[in-house]
């Protein structure tokens, strides 16, 4: 380029015509568009429809909140509650830690709050009026209920919870006291309708009857089928209370 130039001066001064030979394509700059109203709102328009999304698809303090008990259950069932942390959860609950150390102090206070995820709402059984119908189905119910993660946390918690008072009496409160006092209920009405002694409804007859249900519902670690369900209640329950 710069020998062009000196050979354009030197024949400019002798008086002769020069012709420069037209630049490549590749080195002409395009014409520079200038900015417009129009095309700077367009812009701003869509960098506030991207925002808008981004608010959207944000998860509310429910969905946040439901997310964070599923976690716990799922770290209980896998982990057990010594082993359990706020960064485990956070990280399984797909969120931030804040939350968490915003709302509770410990992982103790956190697994209480969610005790009532591992509870069963009796009310979701419908009874028949006849006692050994009701036990079967009655029973039928709570192991549909405590299945899968759900049974797990819950032994998970049983082997555990005896070394935290404050846990385990908020769990025998929350979570076994609605199921047990479901099960005496539903032996009173029978002993109301004159199918079973109200003086075999004893608190030891029921204490055992409890823990016959922790055993078998909770404890086992196989799903029971509705022939141990039957077993069970026509060879250990209703001989109890049927005088």
């Amino acid at each position: 380029m710069i020998g062009l130039i000196r050979l354009h001066l030197a024949k400019t001064l002798s008086g002769e015509t020069v012709d420069i030979p037209n630049r490549p394509a590749s080195m002409t700059r395009p014409p520079r568009e200038r900015p417009t109203y129009a095309g700077a709102m367009s812009n701003r328009n869509s960098a506030v429809q991207t925002t808008e999304r981004s608010v959207r698809t944000r998860r509310g303090a429910a969905e946040v909140e439901r997310a964070i008990a599923d976690a716990v259950v799922v770290e209980l069932a896998e982990v057990g509650f010594g082993r359990l942390t706020f960064d485990s959860v956070a990280e399984r609950a797909g969120t931030g830690k804040s939350p968490l150390y915003r709302r509770w102090a410990d992982t103790t206070a956190l697994v209480i709050d969610t005790l009532e995820t591992l509870g069963m709402d009796p009310a979701g059984y419908v009874r028949t009026g006849d006692l050994r119908k009701d036990l079967i189905g009655f029973t039928c119910y709570m192991t549909r209920t405590h299945q899968g993660v759900k049974a797990a946390a819950f032994r998970s918690l049983l082997g555990e919870a005896h070394r935290y008072p404050e846990l385990l009496a908020r769990f025998k409160s929350q979570v076994l006291a609605p199921l047990f006092d479901a099960l005496t209920e539903l032996l009173r009405d029978a002993a109301n309708r004159g199918e079973v002694s109200s003086k075999r409804l004893t608190p030891v007859v029921l204490e055992v009857l409890h823990a016959l249900i922790v055993e078998h519902l909770i404890l086992e670690t196989h799903d029971l089928t509705i022939k141990d369900i039957t077993e069970m209640i026509d060879q250990v329950l209703l001989p109890l209370v049927v005088a």
